[in-house]
């Protein structure tokens, strides 16, 4: 447990407060008459002094920070998701495309990391976020499990999405920070270069790690009436390898949904991180009880005040 201050620069205040409080103790109404010990003209003086120091460090917000298990983020993710037509998608005679392959896989990485937040970003055309920074896993589960792919806009624009996640990230305290990128293509939208972004990731400290989703040969697409499609998606593997490589990432590659299994296995391992992590800690504010206290060391001056009021000042004051 320690002590802390929220607003620490507001202390700055306490000396000129106590200073301007000491030179006009008098004005405040104490003494009714010049005091004559010099402990009574102490506690004069010092009175409106510790009221005005009291009430500066309840504007500086003291609080009473104390552990609280399992609240830090280990490591801060913002994962990066493509839903562009072509993640529909079938690869090598599997049953399951590259879209619920991909949900249900991050669904799994998420549950497996429950001290880690997550942000979410989807992109197409444009990226779009879904989730800022959260830790709140079931929230994030369910946006997964309701997601569907919106082809109006169809496209996949690399850059832009990595550029968005790493604005999500660029404010985080944790001290791991990742971008998580599947994709099953190669960048034809947007105005973001992909290596324009990996560079400001790694000016910000952040690694990506890249999954190709998807092999190099034909899969199959599903059509409106029904049936398959033999359809060659545009693939750009060097590129992905060229981000994780800048930003001290790893790239991976997934040819269908148990490839794309291993790569988010690996990930999970590399992101197992072995920094020593500060405890996390939750503030208790204490300013009322600050408060409380010069309330109490005011009610004399304000009754003295009352008293007081209307009336001469005392010939001694005057003179002085």
């Amino acid at each position: 447990m320690s002590l802390a201050l929220r607003y620490p620069w507001l202390l700055l205040l306490l000396l000129p407060g106590i200073w301007i409080a000491v030179r006009t103790s008098y004005r405040w109404g104490i003494p009714s008459s010049r005091p004559s010990g010099r402990a009574a003209r102490w506690l004069s003086h010092l009175m409106p002094a510790l009221i005005v120091a009291l009430l500066v460090v309840a504007a500086a917000v003291p609080e009473r920070r104390a552990e609280v298990a399992g609240r830090a983020p280990v490591v801060d993710f913002a994962v990066v998701l493509d839903g562009s037509s072509s993640m529909m998608a079938l690869d090598g005679g599997a049953k399951e495309d590259r879209w619920n392959a991909a949900r249900r896989l991050l669904k799994h990485f998420i549950a497996g990391r429950p001290h880690d937040r997550f942000a979410m970003v989807l992109f197409s055309a444009h990226p779009v976020t879904l989730s800022p920074l959260t830790a709140d896993h079931v929230r994030l589960w369910t946006m997964l499990e309701r997601l569907e792919i919106e082809s109006r806009d169809d496209g996949t624009a690399i850059g832009s999405a990595l550029m968005t996640a790493v604005r999500r990230l660029s404010d985080s305290p944790a001290r791991s920070r990742v971008i998580l990128l599947l994709t099953d293509g190669a960048q034809n939208r947007g105005h973001v270069e992909p290596a324009e972004a990996a560079e400001e990731a790694r000016r910000n400290g952040i690694r990506i790690h890249t999954v190709a989703i998807g092999g190099d040969g034909d899969a199959l697409y599903p059509l409106e009436g029904g049936g398959f499609a033999s359809l060659k998606v545009e693939t750009d593997p060097e590129t992905l390898k060229r981000i994780a490589q800048a930003t001290g990432g790893e790239a991976f590659s997934a040819g269908d949904p148990a490839g794309l299994a291993r790569s988010m296995t690996a990930i999970d391992a590399l992101e197992k991180t072995a920094l020593p992590v500060d405890a996390p800690t939750e503030g208790r504010p204490l300013a009322r009880w600050f408060l409380l206290a010069a309330g109490i060391l005011a009610v004399p001056l304000a009754l003295d005040l009352g008293r007081k009021r209307g009336r001469p000042a005392p010939a001694w004051m005057v003179d002085a």
